[in-house]
């Protein structure tokens, strides 16, 4: 990824360069002036009735990919790690602008493939990438940050909206994304669009810290999630993290974290039957898993286990800032 060869290193390129061959590896995703690059903004038509939504998110050499993970990958997931944020509003991609902070150590032919990747993901999900900026950062550090428009055709879905009495449920598998799945995963933009539309859900958010952290943040107050353990999709992957480490499957399907599934609320007056038999309809090669209820009460934990009746040891995911 980094080298001491200059004519290896983007050190040999310089900015005005650097950016052609970025505008060069990007291709069609990166539309001309006015829509894209080239000027000082991009202009961006946006049709009337719709409400816009942003987001932001970065990817770090060292704290959210290694040198495991290929270039490709690591900028494919850069994009749909944001897309995911866009799902769990239920809302539609629009826009992308990307900055490019790095090393003047880093290796041309690793940002053309991660270039690559990021050009992968953006024609498989239709997303333009509109314009960006380059920084330098002292040898041997790369953040690549990407800020996302999007668009919502229904009212957005929030977190703090879900109410007592409300029906929880998962979308995929949870626990042990180390071993892969942080870096291959597709955003559920779909499902997050169906369930907008569907009007069932009360609440969704995507589960990127883990959900023992994210779960706390749709309970609404004076309310606990009671659930149910055996109904906890546990990924093949996190019953091998288990016999590495020796902790529960569940705890890592709790604690660690970079799933990029929907966490949902479906509403209390809800016909459970008749919304999974329309899921599976829509979305057969997704899993949804009931697994608990929003109840009123008060805890210091605020995750209980429907079958012991005991309050569940695991509620704290990943979290920036604080030593792992």
């Amino acid at each position: 990824m980094f080298t001491k060869n200059k004519e290896e290193s983007i050190s040999g390129l310089g900015e005005v360069a650097l950016i052609a061959k970025i505008r060069h590896w990007l291709g069609a995703i990166s539309p001309n002036s006015p829509q894209g690059m080239g000027d000082d903004c991009a202009v961006v038509d946006r049709p009337k009735g719709l409400k816009q939504i942003l987001t932001t998110d970065s990817l770090s050499y060292d704290q959210h990919f290694d040198g495991s993970i290929s270039a490709h990958d690591a900028g494919a997931k850069l994009i749909k790690r944001n897309l995911s944020d866009i799902a769990a509003m239920g809302g539609r991609p629009g826009e992308a602008l990307l900055n490019l902070l790095c090393g003047s150590d880093l290796r041309t032919d690793w940002l053309a493939a991660f270039f690559e990747g990021i050009s992968h993901a953006c024609r498989e999900y239709e997303l333009p990438i509109v314009g960006g900026d380059t920084s330098t950062l002292p040898n041997g550090q790369f953040t690549a940050v990407l800020s996302l428009t999007g668009y919502l055709t229904k009212p957005p879905l929030l977190r703090k909206d879900a109410q007592a009495g409300d029906t929880l449920y998962v979308t995929g598998t949870l626990g042990g994304s180390l071993l892969k799945k942080h870096h291959n995963f597709e955003p559920r933009l779909n499902e997050g669009q169906w369930l907008a539309q569907s009007m069932a859900c009360s609440a969704l958010m995507d589960i990127t810290d883990g959900l023992a952290k994210d779960l706390g943040e749709i309970i609404p107050d004076e309310c606990v999630a009671y659930l149910e353990l055996s109904k906890i999709p546990l990924s093949d992957a996190a019953h091998q993290c288990a016999k590495a480490s020796g902790r529960p499957a569940m705890e890592h399907a709790f604690c660690d974290g970079e799933d990029y599934e929907l966490l949902l609320a479906v509403k209390k007056e809800t016909q459970l039957e008749v919304f999974e038999r329309q899921w599976r309809q829509k979305f057969p090669g997704t899993p949804l898993s009931q697994i608990g209820q929003l109840r009123k009460g008060q805890s210091k934990v605020p995750y209980i286990d429907s079958k012991t009746q005991e309050a569940l040891p695991w509620i704290k995911g990943f979290e920036h800032l604080i030593n792992q």
